[in-house]
């Protein structure tokens, strides 16, 4: 009986592995793009070890769907056989967005290095009650940060069709359970 579980884990395993490594991306990583994006950025705060700019100053960073990544870039993402028209329209849909993005998230990052050069840096410094309109700025900023994602989600979900979203949603899920 163990030997059937070892023999269908490797199997499962194997068949796993072949589908990845057919599965081509839509458009190749926009690495020249990356650059760009981080040099604009600048460099990171004291405090971390890598940043992921903008999407680290975006609310929810974390938990939310990054559609335009999943529908172009990501190696399955050749399985929703996206038309080049709905390709030109998640490119367009990107574009807007990261503009807005950028520029938004350039000024967060300013105001929380203005915090952290306050507070950190001298033993004696100002008082964390006179930081907090700065910090009330920061999470508005983040908030509407976080809204310019939802509409891009919504927007990318606007382009596909339901047999698409489906597609994205089977290899863009991760650590589900």
């Amino acid at each position: 009986m163990k030997s059937i579980k070892t023999i269908v884990a490797i199997t499962s395993c194997t068949i796993m592995l072949a589908t990845t490594a057919i599965a081509k991306p839509n458009l190749p990583l926009p690495a020249e793009e990356f650059a760009k994006v981080e040099k604009k950025a600048g460099p990171a705060g004291a405090f971390v070890a890598k940043e992921n700019f903008p999407k680290d100053y975006f609310l929810m960073p974390k938990n939310l769907p990054y559609l335009v990544g999943l529908s172009l870039y990501d190696p399955s993402s050749s399985n929703l056989n996206l038309s080049k028209g709905q390709i030109d329209a998640i490119l367009k849909i990107k574009k807007e967005l990261m503009t807005k993005a950028i520029d938004k998230a350039l000024v967060v990052k300013k105001l929380e290095l203005e915090v952290v050069q306050k507070i950190s840096f001298e033993y004696k410094s100002i008082k964390a009650t006179e930081l907090h309109p700065k910090i009330d700025e920061i999470a508005k900023l983040r908030a509407e940060l976080t809204k310019l994602h939802l509409n891009c989600i919504e927007q990318v979900k606007a382009v596909l069709t339901k047999e698409q979203y489906e597609e994205l949603l089977d290899y863009g899920v991760v650590n589900m359970f």
